[in-house]
């Protein structure tokens, strides 16, 4: 059983016979936690029953996930992006200077102050700091008091937006620099487009320099099968190739969801994809304020194509220019088109800087489109606020709009993209189609237990009397009905729950362990779950598929993945073990409580 003491400095958790302290004293010292161990009911689903129960948590447990859950750490490992943004700081604050300006220095977004001490380094004149996210912005200061430097820099605990200017703001004057690092995968899709241009209406001077300088957007248009298994969903065939299951017309023409899919494109091996063109610059973003941000745009490019093949996904990534010459290039592009990549080693992706925070993207087209090699066609590229799609068209496919993609067959919002894929696993689909087969008896009636994985609808194609299926979700149901009207499929009932009479009359139970509403991989052990509240009541000599399931685990060593949560330790000469600290404990408070199944579901 677990249970977890409080004591005077330490914290034990014991689950089964391992028991996990961790000493609290220089935390405490460090953050402010109530001295008052109080507790908190929270309201969470449980992924394995499906159902919203009430859960006992600390009364800091808002406080300590959010901190837990953010990405500061992987940021910061970052040694391009650290080295970069210092280059660019002191170019930036020496031009100051040398005109006969101070230095006056403005970070938004600041975290754990690490581009605030590189400026005061540098020798900024004055330095003011926002951070939004309050436990951050207390973290800020600690370590901006343990490297000396809390006298020169001034840290604000608001959005930048609600920063005032003026002898009673936050700051008394405009600031000359501002340094910010707002970019995610998408690199507006944090919202720095209006960031910047908040900032330069209300918080900068007219000659202001900013870092980083400028970006621009680079896209490659492919063909990769692969990766389209992860966006729609296949007919069904078995091992004689022939259909048991065709996709509705409808989720074939489905335009697809805008939102963005962004992966290592450096790991997908080049033989599964065919480049169709070469990088093309999209959109370029002028940060510095020379001019004006656009917050919607459409562009439209003509180019040559570079191959035949089928035009499927538009590959897109970014690159910053950090500094006003563009001599600083910080850029985001996979191997084949990074400029630092050593294309003769035996894995360039090696010679390249890894980074999980900013990745690259790739983005489906509405419509896929035919295309030969020395073609003209033309990229459709568009932009809001915070997202971008695209389009491609040729003298034959014109669009009559350009609006934001939007799923109208349900699939893309039901299924994540990871379950598409899994459902078009082809090996993965002949071996259940292979054991529904043998398992069968005739006149079989057939209980599914995951509708989403549609093995009862196949089980009703391959010849069962009857075929139940168990769905409550009203997203998927409608996923069911289309396929069942696709398929003349007339011996398929979908229940919302089991009851004892359905339970007698089953000859066989389906359950495919991959739910659709799984967002963590053991989130699937609910399979266990509900064979186990079953079994009792069925009949005898009924046949599960699958039949049991075992649990593998490999010790690993990562290259670069454990960056994410490996201590900083020293960050380009900035003591950050006052981080550290936080973020391991609020790990602990976090991730102590672990959902055990009892190893009776599995047998």
């Amino acid at each position: 059983m677990r249970r977890y003491y409080f004591r005077n400095t330490r914290v034990v958790f014991k689950l089964r016979d391992c028991i996990f302290a961790c000493s609290l004293e220089r935390y405490r010292s460090l953050f402010t936690l109530s001295q008052v161990t109080m507790q908190v009911f929270t309201q969470k689903r449980n992924p394995i029953t499906g159902n919203t129960e009430w859960d006992v948590q600390h009364e800091d447990y808002d406080f300590h996930q959010e901190i837990a859950r953010s990405a500061f750490a992987d940021m910061l490992h970052d040694t391009e992006r650290n080295k970069k943004y210092y280059r660019a700081l002191q170019l930036a604050i020496e031009k100051m200077h040398s005109e006969g300006k101070k230095a006056n220095v403005l970070d938004i977004g600041t975290g754990t102050g690490l581009l605030s001490i590189m400026a005061a380094r540098c020798g900024a004149d004055s330095i003011v700091a926002c951070e939004a996210f309050k436990p951050m912005a207390e973290c800020c200061l600690k370590i901006l008091e343990h490297n000396g430097v809390a006298d020169k820099i001034t840290v604000i605990p608001k959005r930048s937006t609600e920063l005032t200017v003026g002898v009673d703001g936050d700051l008394k004057e405009k600031a000359n620099i501002l340094v910010t690092e707002v970019f995610d995968t998408e690199l507006i899709g944090e919202g720095a487009l209006s960031t910047f241009s908040h900032a330069h209406q209300y918080l900068l001077e007219k000659d202001c320099i900013v870092i980083p300088d400028s970006a621009v957007i680079y896209v490659q248009v492919v063909e990769c099968p692969t990766l389209q298994k992860w966006n729609k969903l296949n007919d069904l065939a078995d091992e004689d190739l022939q259909i048991v299951l065709r996709a509705p017309q409808k989720m074939k023409d489905c335009p697809g969801s805008a939102a963005v899919h962004d992966i290592q494109l450096s790991q997908l091996p080049r033989q599964v994809f065919r480049e169709l063109s070469d990088q093309i610059p999209v959109f370029f973003y002028d940060w510095s304020g020379r001019t004006a941000i656009d917050m919607k745009r459409t562009v439209r490019q003509d180019f040559v194509i570079s191959n035949t093949g089928r035009a499927q996904q538009v590959f897109m990534w970014w690159e910053l220019n950090m500094d006003t010459e563009g001599k600083i290039v910080l850029s985001c592009a996979p191997w084949w088109c990074h400029p630092d990549a050593n294309l003769v080693a035996e894995r360039p992706q090696d010679s390249i800087p890894w980074r999980d925070h900013w990745m690259q993207a790739v983005y489906y087209l509405p419509k896929e489109l035919t295309v030969q090699k020395d073609s003209e066609v033309t990229l459709v590229s568009c932009q809001d606020d915070y997202s971008l799609w695209f389009y491609l068209e040729d003298q034959n496919v014109k669009y009559t709009h350009y609006k934001r993609p939007v799923c109208d067959c349900g699939v893309h919002m039901a299924m994540s993209r990871t379950h598409v894929s899994y459902l078009n696993d082809g090996k993965r689909s002949k071996k259940f189609l292979n054991a529904i087969c043998e398992e069968m008896p005739k006149d079989a009636v057939v209980l599914d237990l995951n509708g989403s994985s549609f093995l009862g609808l196949a089980a009703a194609k391959k010849g069962a009397k009857e075929v139940l299926i168990l769905e409550t979700m009203n997203l998927n149901l409608r996923i069911l009905e289309d396929y069942k009207n696709e398929n003349d499929i007339t011996n398929v009932r979908f229940i919302s729950e089991v009851d004892k009479e359905i339970l007698g009359s089953v000859t066989n139970v389906i359950c495919d362990p991959n739910f659709s509403s799984a967002i963590l991989p053991w989130e699937n052990l609910k399979m266990a779950y509900i064979i186990y509240t079953f079994k009792d009541k069925l009949r005898e000599g009924v046949s599960f598929i699958p039949e049991g399931c075992q649990i593998w685990a490999m010790p690993v060593e990562f290259q670069d993945l454990h960056k994410i949560r490996v201590p900083l330790g020293n960050c380009e000469g900035i003591d950050m073990s006052i981080f550290d600290t936080l973020i391991e404990v609020t790990c602990i408070f976090i991730f102590k409580s672990f959902q055990c199944l009892d190893i009776e579901l599995l047998k």
